[in-house]
């Protein structure tokens, strides 16, 4: 069950998974791994593993896990604890294998795909685990040396933190979250301030964004991006609902905002067009697989960027 009573729920959170913090804190990883009941979500070169009709993530069992985690020496970690056991995440990049990637076997016959080819199609709990795991461990294979001095790190908490080994530095690594806001504004005809970067797909436009800067607030960060992007002043903010966005290590923090209007203009250096919509006019456009008339196109569906602009095309702010 999402918490706090969560009416909403954007793909990729409201996760129920007991993250069992108690267990991370006192486990070994090699002693849960090697649990009966341990089963694993494998992950190759940025690929995870889905099966069935309709799309499901599949789970290895320690008969075929723990093979693997020997030889390789693969990282390996705890997303958490269900009433059947250990759930964990297994890199399996260190296997060679072609572009459609390892064989695990006939009851792992699946494909390995980008999480966001598929998200979209998956249950809501599988799109929210599949994004930890793949969160954790991008951190993991990017997080290989100590950022203060570059001594080695030991991992710990089951593969949730990390500390300097060397004993002068022991600085201590904890999962890398990038915060980033994401914002609709509409003006006083509740039209909505939409644009394009260049290195997006021909005919796409989604809402303004941007990274949350050192000592800005989140509101802050929401006035600047918007006036960066787009050149429009907003008149007020408001705080809507957010996504986890392993792609590789955000938080997505959704906001609508007002502006009086004036003529946008768009940043050169990310954007290449900014202008206001009418409701009528985004209603014309279509998918990514399949465009508008106007050869106009939404952000896939799993995206907070949707979420935002479908709900003001309902009637919300």
């Amino acid at each position: 069950m999402p918490w706090f009573g969560m009416t909403v729920r954007i793909l990729y959170s409201g996760l129920a998974l007991d993250r069992a913090q108690t267990v991370r804190r006192r486990a070994d990883i090699t002693e849960l791994a090697r649990m009966p009941s341990a089963r694993f979500a494998p992950y190759w070169r940025g690929l995870q593993l889905i099966g069935g009709n309709p799309p499901a993530a599949l789970w290895a069992g320690a008969d075929i896990a723990l093979p693997l985690l020997d030889s390789l020496d693969a990282t390996c970690l705890l997303l958490g604890m269900d009433d059947r056991g250990p759930l964990l995440a297994l890199d399996l990049s260190r296997l060679d294998a072609g572009e459609g990637g390892p064989a695990l076997g006939p009851d792992l016959a699946g494909k390995w795909v980008m999480l966001r080819s598929v998200g979209g199609q998956l249950p809501a709990e599988d799109a929210a685990l599949l994004a930890y795991a793949r969160g954790m461990l991008v951190w993991r294979d990017r997080t290989r040396y100590c950022s203060v001095c570059g001594a080695a790190l030991a991992f710990d908490d089951a593969g949730h933190s990390a500390k300097c080994v060397s004993e002068s530095c022991a600085a201590l690594h904890f999962p890398r979250t990038d915060a980033a806001i994401i914002v609709l504004v509409t003006d006083r005809s509740d039209r909505a301030l939409l644009g394009r970067q260049p290195v997006w797909q021909p005919g796409m436009y989604s809402c303004l964004a941007g990274f949350v800067e050192p000592g800005e607030s989140l509101e802050e960060a929401v006035a600047r991006e918007v006036f960066e992007e787009s050149g429009i002043r907003i008149t007020s903010a408001s705080y809507v609902a957010s996504q986890p966005w392993p792609f590789p290590s955000s938080l997505m923090l959704g906001f609508t905002a007002r502006a009086e209007g004036g003529e946008p203009v768009a940043d050169p250096h990310e954007i290449e067009e900014v202008r206001w919509w009418s409701r009528d006019e985004v209603r014309r456009f279509g998918e990514a697989d399949a465009p508008g008339p106007d050869g106009h196109f939404l952000p896939r569906r799993d995206s907070i960027s949707r979420f935002l602009v479908d709900r003001w095309l309902r009637g919300g702010d």
